[in-house]
């Protein structure tokens, strides 16, 4: 079971259970049993996966996700739900609704003393969180501001009823000036002027976003990185070339949705409160409050969007109502763009990436990826995935203009974002109606460039990867055909695995090099009589006939679908622990006085300078 809180107030009286209801509307929340009516206390939210397994200490409200229905199973599920949860200690708990409340869910709610509610089938458990979390996090502040540790301050901040009040409430407690920013880096807010503001500050009110030059600054140095990775404030160090100051920053966030954050920057002197961090991350939950509370109208039709944008793509829209909605014609031609981040390579932070942190990327991409495509007036529709942006170039008819976009995405955003980007450019259709096959072509060109793994490729359409497109959608009718997949390719696969040979890299090896043993030898790094050596115990152990072209096609196939992971570097690679005595080869046992023993080593000249098989 796989259980975690999601949100928890820190001090004071909760918000109710009414609160709840009323954050996610009455067209997301449905109450089907509250046998302690609706000013129950909430401190905290718990969210627990379905896995049938109990429910450990919880929150006051267990958000229990893949739960719900009707069916005798569904109810027999939903009681030992219930019960957990009320050993648990929890108050409510939210279930999918999917056909209206079950039968016996009053009875079962009522006999456990546990509210029970459903979710709309039509709000996303991630949309849910988030908006539970902003207002327990609001909460939360307000309650932290009136306990008195910071003799109201945090309170003062909470009352603020914009993000310009907001941001000169939070400069005046801490002596600095306040920012308040888009993923994307646009301003939304910010603090009076005030003559100690240094360059960098005060271009970014002049300009109304972040200045590039110091934007890439603190890309270099990690700094961005860090804002969308962690949950604390981050300190940012002075910058004197540039002429900025020291500044604290923090992310505003809902759930895993990223939606800006707040910076304080030192001005003449350094910052007067002894608690600035405190205070900055106190604000950020306020700011996310008013982002998500002040604008939720705004917010459900840019949800919409987002939604009817991804059903357009997977084409399970009509294009004529979609596009009404949009403001756009169905017939206006178009190209998608899927933009892949890189996970490998610094997205979320670290060598190996960090999972936990893409959503938040993600969305940072499609902002920036928006911006930058509206500064070239080109108008484009856009929607997140996991680990991926797909966007809409909308009257894209010109083929060299789109591949002149996707260029343009994989440095500029990649650069601001601080994430490296590969971007497959599917072909132009000319209606909405269409661009379900748009994207199916980019994105099989990402999984080609992936593939491929070459340094420096980062955008292509079709035409650029085409016979690694080509070998993907092959390998996915080899994988689905256990006949395609017998044969002498995997009899060599067996033998490697069972010997702890790697015959299957030398035959690759082969393949890749056209039949030219010297070449092949050398991505290798073997000898070309080892190389023909070891071609000669593939065909013994196989059967493979390399003198049939269509058994060499054959197998290339097979190599490319059976093993997703050879790129060509494997070369001169040999299982480790390989004790040649269990495959000799023609130069080994020979005794003392052969030149496979001897001859060589009593020259100083190696085995492979000398042509002796290794195998």
């Amino acid at each position: 079971m796989a259980e975690h809180k999601a949100a928890e107030a820190v001090s004071g009286e909760p918000v109710t259970l009414a609160a709840v209801v009323e954050s996610l509307g009455p067209e997301g929340l449905d109450v089907w049993a509250a046998p302690d009516g609706l000013e129950v206390p909430v401190s905290g939210v718990g969210v627990r996966e379905a896995d049938g397994g109990p429910v450990a200490q919880t929150a006051d409200l267990l958000l229990a996700i893949g739960s719900g229905g009707a069916g005798p199973d569904e109810a027999a599920a939903l009681e030992t739900l219930l019960a957990s949860a009320a050993t648990a200690g929890a108050k409510a708990v939210v279930v999918r609704n999917r056909c209206g409340a079950p039968p016996s869910a009053a009875a079962l709610a009522e006999s456990y003393g546990v509210a029970l509610l459903g979710l709309s089938a039509e709000l996303d458990w991630a949309e849910a969180v988030g908006r539970l979390r902003a207002l327990l996090a609001l909460a939360a502040a307000t309650r932290h501001g009136r306990a008195g540790g910071g003799h109201g301050r945090t309170g003062v901040l909470a009352r603020q009823q914009d993000l310009s009040g907001l941001a000169n409430t939070l400069a005046d407690l801490v002596h600095g000036s306040v920012m308040i920013f888009t993923p994307g880096q646009e301003l939304l807010a910010a603090s009076r002027l005030t003559e100690g503001d240094d360059d960098m500050r005060r271009a970014a009110v002049l300009q109304q976003h972040g200045p590039p030059g110091y934007r890439s600054k603190l890309t270099e140095l990690g700094v961005y990185r860090r804002l969308w990775s962690d949950d604390g404030v981050v300190d940012v160090a002075a910058v004197p070339e540039l002429g900025a100051g020291r500044r604290l920053a923090v992310a505003v966030r809902a759930g895993s949705e990223n939606l800006g954050s707040i910076w304080v920057a030192e001005g003449s002197g350094p910052l007067l409160a002894d608690n600035a961090a405190e205070l900055l991350a106190e604000a950020a939950p306020v700011a996310a409050a008013r982002l998500l509370g002040l604008d939720q109208e705004e917010l459900a039709r840019h949800r919409l969007s987002e939604e009817l944008i991804g059903r357009l793509l997977l084409g399970e829209v009509d294009p004529r109502l979609a596009g009404a909605h949009l403001g756009v014609p169905p017939d206006v031609p178009a190209s998608v763009l899927v933009v892949e981040l890189v996970q490998g390579d610094g997205a979320g932070g670290g060598r190996e990436g960090r999972t936990s942190a893409l959503p938040a990327v993600a969305h940072r991409v499609r902002e920036e990826s928006l911006r930058q495509l509206a500064g070239y007036r080109r108008r484009a529709l856009a929607t997140t995935g996991p680990g991926r942006v797909l966007i809409v170039l909308l009257g894209a008819s010109e083929p060299e203009a789109v591949r002149r976009a996707a260029a343009g995405l994989t440095t500029a955003v990649a650069e601001a974002v601080g994430v490296p980007l590969r971007v497959g450019i599917g072909p132009s259709v000319p209606h909405l109606g269409e661009l379900a096959a748009s994207r199916m072509e980019a994105e099989l060109v990402v999984r080609a460039l992936r593939r491929r793994g070459r340094a420096g490729e980062r955008w292509a359409e079709y035409g650029d990867v085409r016979g690694t497109a080509n070998l993907i959608v092959l390998s996915e009718t080899v994988a689905a055909d256990s006949r395609l997949q017998a044969g002498p390719v995997a009899r060599l696969r067996a033998h490697d695995r069972r010997r702890g040979t790697d015959y299957t890299a030398t035959l690759a090896a082969y393949l890749d090099a056209f039949g030219d043993t010297g070449s092949a030898s050398r991505a290798l790094n073997v000898h070309p009589n080892t190389l023909r050596y070891r071609l000669g115990r593939v065909r013994e152990l196989t059967g493979l006939d390399l003198g049939d072209p269509h058994e060499r096609l054959s197998a290339g196939v097979q190599l490319f679908s059976l093993d997703p992971g050879r790129d060509g570097s494997r070369a001169g690679s040999r299982a480790p622990g390989l004790d040649e005595s269990r495959d000799p080869g023609p130069d080994e046992n020979r005794g003392p006085g052969s030149r496979g023993a001897s001859g060589g080593a009593a020259h100083g000249v190696s085995g492979d300078e000398l042509g002796a098989p290794h195998e």
